[in-house]
């Protein structure tokens, strides 16, 4: 299917710089509040708040996002520092973020490129070659357990400490990273607030990490995707079939700042959140998009998928891989 050029989008990626604040100071405000509440109630009320403080932190970070594609206030000067210290509180640098999602976009749905800024793909070649050390750490990497333990896993560890033990000059802001979350902790644990900390940063922090880990896997694995080992052409944009629509309401889009249109963004990543249902409804195109419905049984299905067979040209599941 012929797919609108990056031209016929161009006249979308423009932004409308008032309505982008409101959103960040909308945003920003309810989570910091949230916190800030959850930390000083007591009772089910206060981890409530928690939960909600964690539903905002999974909408900044898709603003944080969009930041840093260009697409969401990406001129004044003070919202490069906002979001400087926005991506320390949720535990991502925006160094280590900039290099290795900008790797992704470049990379979507090339198999031998998703070891970097993305959930790995390995064909059933490379299975065979592995090491039983390496088929573990890889059965790992893709297991929900994984999203589940997000903020330690993927960004804790993935996100701050691996980055900076590989390059620390370049990604410095991942110490910071570290200090600005040590810090807090210790106060916590010195002052007997603990369980106030949990409520206020590891609640909603944990919260947020195991949203994005699962939106962020079953946008490029679920039934029916297609890898490549190359592209046709140099600067070709992915096809339809490597990213997924997020098939849910009009207010959980609203919610996720419209990440779920995500076919869209890899097409072109510069177009504001707020105007790609704009580009759904006018170019029917993306509406042939894979449709993934955030349901126990088609999460279990996205989970399952295990290796990429090139012979088949499809993903193979856990349950075909142990009958090879």
């Amino acid at each position: 299917m012929q797919l609108p050029s990056r031209k016929d989008l161009k006249p979308y990626a423009q932004e409308d710089v008032r309505r982008s604040k409101i959103e960040l100071f909308a945003t920003l405000t309810s989570m910091l509040a949230a916190c800030v509440l959850a930390a000083l109630l007591s009772g089910p009320l206060a981890y409530l708040v928690a939960v909600l403080a964690g539903l905002a932190a999974t909408r900044l970070f898709v603003l944080l996002h969009d930041h840093v594609h260009g697409a969401f206030l990406r001129k004044p000067r003070w919202a490069k520092l906002v979001f400087w210290w926005v991506g320390l509180l949720l535990v991502t640098p925006l160094s280590v973020w900039r290099q290795s999602h900008t790797y992704h976009h470049r990379r979507t749905g090339l198999y031998r490129s998703a070891q970097i800024g993305s959930f790995p793909v390995w064909t059933v070649q490379r299975w065979r070659r592995a090491s039983l050390l390496e088929k573990s750490a890889y059965r790992c990497i893709r297991h929900p357990a994984n999203a589940a333990l997000g903020l330690f896993t993927v960004f804790a560890i993935g996100m701050v400490l691996s980055p900076l033990l590989r390059r620390p000059k370049a990604h410095w802001d991942a110490a910071a990273c570290l200090m600005l979350h040590g810090s807090v902790l210790t106060l916590a644990l010195t002052s007997g607030a603990f369980l106030p900390w949990c409520r206020a940063l590891l609640i909603p922090l944990g919260l947020a990490a195991f949203i994005g880990s699962v939106l962020f896997y079953v946008q490029h694995n679920f039934p029916g995707v297609a890898y490549q080992k190359q592209r046709a052409r140099r600067g070709e944009p992915a096809p339809l079939n490597c990213t997924s629509h997020l098939q849910c309401p009009n207010w959980a889009h609203s919610w996720l700042a419209n990440i779920g249109y995500h076919t869209i963004h890899h097409h072109h990543e510069a177009i504001p959140f707020y105007r790609l249902p704009e580009v759904w409804r006018d170019f029917p195109e993306f509406q042939q998009s894979p449709r993934v419905a955030p349901t126990p049984w088609a999460l279990k299905a996205c989970y399952a998928l295990a290796l990429w067979d090139d012979g088949q040209q499809r993903m193979l599941t856990w349950q075909e891989l142990s009958r090879l």
